[in-house]
């Protein structure tokens, strides 16, 4: 009876490791054969994440020229302002 338990787990062992081992081979099998799909997959993915890095980056460059040399209204407008405080200040 002991000797019977033994062989059962002897056997149920030995099947778990073929099922692992053959499981094993499919997915390196597997891996194998889809290398070459996942590179350009990755590949396009981090083309795409550049893109928008770019863009991002553009679009903050452009932001902050926009907002660093004001425009030639705002320019004039601003030497407007400056002139009429320097002639408040010396009429005082």
């Amino acid at each position: 009876m002991i000797f019977d338990g033994f062989i059962l787990m002897v056997v149920g062992m030995l099947v778990v490791y073929f099922f692992l081992i053959i499981m094993n081979t499919i997915i390196n099998m597997l891996s194998a054969s889809f290398r070459e799909h996942a590179l350009q997959e990755e590949k396009m993915i981090l083309d795409e994440a550049e893109a928008k890095r770019r863009k991002k980056r553009e679009k903050e460059m452009k932001k902050a020229i926009m907002t660093a040399s004001p425009s030639a209204d705002e320019a004039s407008r601003m030497t407007a302002v400056i002139t009429a405080a320097v002639h408040a200040h010396a009429t005082r």
